[in-house]
């Protein structure tokens, strides 16, 4: 069957396969990750890693962020709350 392709199709071909092992490097870097913080979390769970019923909503309400799903904890909010009250800020710096 390869025999039969064209020079292009051929090279699509590679080039899928070399998007194919990216992606497996890209899943395997994940799954460390998320093993690190499983291992090292007080309480680690499904949903702080990824919440695949979230995701699978979003999905079906055709949302362009449902690998974004999993629960935001108490440090991302308080960021994001952090964040919204300094926007504006300036600070200035006199010497003594």
């Amino acid at each position: 069957m390869i025999l039969s392709w064209t020079p292009r199709e051929y090279r699509a071909f590679i080039k899928g396969a070399q998007h194919k092992e990216i992606d497996e490097y890209e899943r395997m870097a994940k799954s460390a990750m998320f093993n690190r913080y499983a291992m090292n979390a007080k309480r680690a769970s499904e949903k702080k890693m990824f919440d695949a019923d979230k995701a699978r909503k979003r999905l079906d309400n055709e949302s362009k962020n449902w690998k974004d799903s999993r629960d935001v904890t108490l440090q991302q909010i308080r960021y994001k709350r952090m964040k919204k009250a300094l926007e504006g800020f300036t600070p200035s710096f006199t010497p003594h």
